[in-house]
């Protein structure tokens, strides 16, 4: 199995906020809430800043002041710029995994052991996540993430499923 990233794409800037240096953050966590817990952040030549300060706003974006970002100036040079985390300051539920662990790893049959593809992408719905394998064909099959078909997602071994009659045809 691949070496597990240190850093991870949390979110990016989309905008500036105000004169004081403020940004505004699509954040790419399960919750903006998660995404506020954070006292430090990366950017993409993992540059480390301070959040200073953060808050949920719109229900779905975060306004953020970061070390070292002090007028509309500074800030207005991070605009469009992905946000990185370091793996070790992301809380995740017990049995929960990251996405990008995922990416890649085969899907097998829970009972016969028969590997149906690759896992290539996790939609993400509001309802539920939908995963996306490919198989050696480049078919590409969607499931969705509920437990009657995704038995177990062990980042070394694989995506262990149990499908119904016509998924893969």
């Amino acid at each position: 199995m691949a070496e597990k990233k240190e850093f991870l794409e949390i979110g990016r800037i989309i905008n500036t906020h105000g004169v004081r240096g403020e940004v505004k953050i699509d954040p790419w966590c399960d919750s903006p809430e998660d995404f506020c817990e954070l006292s430090r952040i990366y950017l993409e030549n993992k540059t480390e800043f301070s959040v200073l300060r953060s808050r949920v706003i719109n229900g779905n974006f975060i306004l953020c002041s970061l070390s070292g970002i002090k007028t509309l100036d500074d800030a207005v040079k991070y605009k469009n710029k992905v946000i990185y985390a370091k793996r070790e300051d992301l809380n995740i539920p017990e049995g929960s995994n990251f996405i990008c662990d995922l990416i890649d790893l085969p899907v097998i049959d829970a009972d016969t052991g028969k590997v149906y593809g690759r896992l290539t992408d996790v939609l993400q719905y509001t309802s539920q996540e939908v995963y996306e394998i490919t198989d050696e064909n480049s078919k590409k099959t969607l499931i969705p993430n509920v437990p009657a078909f995704i038995k177990e997602c062990d980042t070394e071994k694989g995506i262990f499923i149990t499908p119904i009659e016509g998924f893969f045809e």
